[in-house]
């Protein structure tokens, strides 16, 4: 756990530009930004309930007490973000704000290692986002998505694969 968090302190600290030592990063982090608070209480779980009262991590950002979420995870303004308890998160994630990622019919999403999603997407059901994908904005996305590619719309599209333009559906 000590190590994730670690982990996550220098993914916000290098995102932000934080100098200093780690504790000062985390103080830092602790009073200015509540998407990382947010974060902070879900990997301590109870514990963390001491401290929240007095810095309340963000409202609107639904995030389970799990241990599904990869190390180095980076929340940007996580307003009206809601994640499923069961959804798996990879590391080094980008998640922006208004973001559902949420189960159906029994079945919660997977994500991969450095994957971005964009605000506004939604990624439910029995899928797969592959490592490094980048899904787009107001994206809904109900299939799953190879490794290495860009998806857009509502139908989700294959906008890049590889780096290459192919415009192919799931």
């Amino acid at each position: 756990m000590k190590t994730i968090v670690k982990q996550d302190i220098a993914a916000y600290a290098k995102e932000y530009k934080l100098c200093g030592s780690i504790i000062r990063q985390f103080i830092t982090l602790m009073i200015h930004n509540r998407s990382f608070r947010t974060l902070y209480y879900v990997r301590f779980g109870k514990w963390s309930r001491l401290f929240s009262w007095l810095l309340p991590g963000e409202p609107t950002f639904h995030l389970p007490f799990s241990k599904t979420i990869g190390a180095g995870v980076l929340f940007f303004h996580s307003y009206g973000t809601i994640i499923s308890p069961e959804a798996v998160i990879g590391e080094g994630c980008r998640i922006t704000c208004n973001i559902t990622i949420g189960f159906k019919d029994g079945k919660s999403p997977v994500i991969g290692n450095r994957v971005e999603i964009l605000p506004g997407a939604v990624i439910s059901g029995d899928v797969t986002i592959g490592d490094d994908c980048v899904i787009g904005p107001n994206c809904v996305v109900h299939k799953s998505v190879p490794a290495n590619c860009v998806v857009i719309g509502n139908p989700a599209i294959i906008l890049k694969r590889d780096g290459k333009i192919v415009r192919e559906a799931l």
